[in-house]
């Protein structure tokens, strides 16, 4: 754990009770502590020498009422993560347009404790802490997608932005807005990460709002403003190069790319004619 790039602390947990061979024996949960400089403005960076774990509880214990600090944590994915406290999730900051290239969440000012934001691509969460504050990391039950549009970032901001294509995303899934929240968004063409985090109000699920999402994507029905040339929803990939790639629905070319004109010649000429060669041969062969 590090507040700046020339100084380095290394944590250790206490010892487990018992250890089966090489591994711990996971007789009890591990605990990290550490002594730091917790003056306002400091910032702290935890590398793990391994996967960060799905749940993590930090306290931070002093004396001090206007001790305080930001916690940085990068993560290998992007998967959804919230930052609760007294048993209540403590949203994202507000994003933030004028952040270069495309815009992100709004730095951590160490205003409040809880305070938090995602860094896209990056994948890193940043949060406050300050004295006697106990915080929660935890997964965020969350829809996590990925979009590629055949647009540049100006045409994309030009028509409307963030706001513009979470409004025409919730108006073709049938969700409201504040269940919607953009991680991230980076050019080539341009991408946009985010999550969808359905209301106690909403009466479906979560697997059926992602089952919609797939099928609207998969079937070339959802109106992003944009030819969509990429999807990835959790860890399955919808959409390919412009083609419906989706587990259960038939292979589609959505979007003509200079990439997919192989593509194309498959689904729309060679994959009927096959199926229709193989259905004189083996259904329609006399007996």
């Amino acid at each position: 754990m590090n507040a700046d790039i020339t100084t380095q602390n290394k944590l250790n947990m206490f010892m487990d009770h018992v250890w089966d061979g090489f591994y711990a024996g996971q007789i009890r949960r591990s605990r990290f502590p550490g002594f730091v400089y917790g003056r306002e403005g400091m910032i702290y960076e935890i590398v793990f020498t391994g996967t960060p774990a799905k749940k993590m509880k930090f306290k931070f214990i002093t004396q001090s009422k206007t001790a305080g600090m930001t916690i940085k944590i990068a993560y290998p994915g992007a998967e959804a993560r919230q930052v609760e406290k007294d048993g209540k999730v403590i949203e994202y900051n507000a994003w933030d347009t004028s952040i270069p290239p495309t815009g992100m969440y709004s730095p951590v000012t160490q205003a409040r404790c809880g305070e938090n934001r995602f860094v896209g691509v990056k994948n890193i969460l940043e949060f406050y802490i300050d004295a006697n504050c106990e915080l929660q990391v935890a997964p965020r039950e969350a829809i996590q997608t990925s979009v590629r549009l055949e647009w540049t970032k100006d045409e994309f901001f030009s028509n409307g932005g963030t706001t513009a294509f979470v409004d025409r995303l919730c108006a073709a899934l049938g969700i409201h807005a504040s269940t919607v929240k953009v991680v991230s968004v980076y050019e080539g063409s341009v991408g946009v990460d985010y999550e969808i985090t359905p209301s106690a109000e909403e009466p479906r699920s979560l697997e059926q709002i992602a089952a919609a999402q797939t099928a609207s994507f998969a079937t070339g029905t959802l109106d992003l403003g944009a030819p969509v040339l990429d999807v990835t929803q959790g860890d399955e990939q919808v959409v390919a190069d412009g083609v419906t790639v989706a587990v259960g629905f038939p292979a589609k070319v959505l979007v003509m790319t200079s990439t997919n004109q192989g593509a194309m010649v498959w689904v729309e000429w060679l994959a009927p004619f096959c199926w229709a060669a193989l259905q004189v041969v083996v259904v329609d062969a006399p007996s």
